[in-house]
């Protein structure tokens, strides 16, 4: 998830307990980024339908994962501890989701302090459909329908990145504590057509900007909206009353799990702004956000049939074994929006775009190079006028680790000389390698370099070492 807007991510927050250099710290993510282990794996079935939209869950799609049906077996995590859904025993048309996100960090180096901080973010969701595990070709218009409600509860010590001194969050968890309303929505599913519907309160993100390539990545300058900052963008986990319409002009016939077609896939969103801060402190947050009346537009297009898309759609081949692909596939996403400020008469345009393309290198199994880019207007409530990425996914880099993906980025963010002056733009560096255990657990050490922090000159660059820990139920 990304930072909110830039009220949140400068304000006072609760300072992390200062601690010595977490030398234990250090020595558990120089022990885990050799990942000595061997992973946890099952044979499933190749899935041979083409790229999945990123956006249903194998209810929803009919598929269910380790399901023999007669083609050669492929490679995927196992799957040894249950799941929500089964523990509960919940009926078929409900479909329940836990996913707890931890993160431990600290700066060896740099920083205008040296400290540690823990942070965590526990996610639940619960879908309602009748369509669930149905051939989406047989639905009924009942079927298309989904109900969906999200809770996400935020733990720990907040604004770890800004106490440092860095301008924006070291981990995309980094939000005020305490438990959030993130998602209330029905959607219709095109099912077999080319249109699909979205109404009630929900993010920008992850149906907006939001890149799949970018969750590969820790800190929230990369894992997020490519760092869209103005001030009263419902960027998770705030919400916002809106509607979503996805367009995909001849994919009819394809059903959820096609591609997004011959001429890709356009989104529109519209989002009222007025509600926004109550709804974030319905359950008692303290966001420190200001009150934005006014509305914002957004629109889309996405177009996954780049070269070697085909291809990719297909598991890896390794000897004589089949091995299931953990890198999201080649994808373009350009678009534009525009906020409208009714508190402070304002109105913020803005574009944005991401291309993630297959890389033919000699490293790994699989390979992904990226480059992001979002520019806005300088006016008062756009913090970060400009900023560009670009980073490098590499899947099975260490031998018997076929699953696991190595993950490099790096981001530029320029600062508004109309809000902030004499700034010069803050650089990062992440690298990350992510261990699947199981399709469970997943241990992600990272280390990222801050390069001139909070833009002023006079802050020495942070090095700081962590791990993320996900569990997914």
């Amino acid at each position: 998830m990304g930072p909110l807007c830039e009220a949140v991510t400068t304000r006072s927050q609760p300072k992390a307990p200062r601690s010595p250099r977490a030398k234990g710290l250090l020595l558990a993510w120089l022990a885990l980024a050799t990942v000595a282990a061997p992973v946890a794996t099952q044979a499933g079935p190749v899935d041979d339908k083409g790229p999945e939209t990123g956006r249903e869950t194998g209810r929803e799609t009919g598929r269910e994962t380790g399901r023999e049906t007669g083609r050669e077996s492929v490679l995927e995590p196992a799957s040894p501890w249950p799941t929500l859904n089964s523990l509960l025993k919940v009926p078929p048309w409900l479909d329940l989701g836990l996913n707890i996100q931890s993160d431990w960090l600290g700066n060896p180096r740099g920083g205008t302090s040296k400290t540690t901080n823990w942070i965590q973010q526990t996610t639940l969701d619960a879908s309602f459909s009748r369509g669930f595990g149905k051939d989406v070709a047989l639905w009924k218009e009942a079927d298309h329908w989904k109900g969906h409600v999200e809770l996400t509860l935020f733990s720990g010590t907040a604004g770890y990145g800004q106490t440092i001194g860095s301008a924006f969050p070291l981990t995309a968890s980094d939000h005020p504590i305490g438990l959030w309303l993130t998602e209330a929505s029905v959607t219709r599913s095109a099912g077999m057509g080319e249109v699909d519907l979205k109404a009630g309160v929900f993010s920008l993100n992850p149906g907006f900007i939001e890149a799949p390539v970018l969750d590969a990545y820790v800190n929230s300058v990369l894992n997020n909206t490519l760092n869209l900052n103005v001030t009263g963008l419902p960027i998770n986990p705030s919400v916002a009353p809106g509607v979503e319409v996805h367009w995909r002009p001849g994919s009819a016939g394809q059903g959820s799990s096609g591609d997004l077609g011959p001429y890709g896939e356009w989104r529109y969103g519209a989002f009222l702004l007025n509600p926004q801060n109550a709804l974030a402190s319905l359950f008692g947050v303290n966001t420190g956000l200001p009150q934005i009346n006014g509305s914002m537009q957004v629109v889309q297009w996405s177009f996954d049939r780049l070269p070697g898309a085909k291809r990719l759609a297909q598991p890896i081949q390794l000897d004589k074994q089949q091995v299931a692909r953990q890198l999201p596939q080649p994808l373009l996403q350009i678009g534009g929006g525009y906020l409208n400020d009714q508190t402070n008469n304002t109105e913020t345009p803005g574009i944005f775009g991401t291309l993630t393309l297959a890389a033919p290198t000699p490293l790994g199994l699989d390979n992904r190079f990226w480059l992001g880019l979002s520019s806005g207007l300088t006016t008062s409530s756009n913090p970060n006028p400009l900023f560009v990425s670009g980073g490098w996914l590499s899947q099975g880099v260490i031998p018997g680790r076929p699953l696991d993906v190595l993950a490099l980025g790096l981001g530029r963010s320029s600062f508004n000389s109309d809000v902030t002056t004499g700034l010069s733009p803050e650089s990062l560096l992440e690298l990350n390698y992510s261990a699947v255990i199981n399709s469970t657990l997943t241990l992600q050490p990272f280390l990222q370099w801050v390069i001139n922090p909070g833009g002023t000159g006079t802050t020495a660059n942070i090095l700081a070492l962590g791990l993320q820990l996900q569990l997914q139920f």
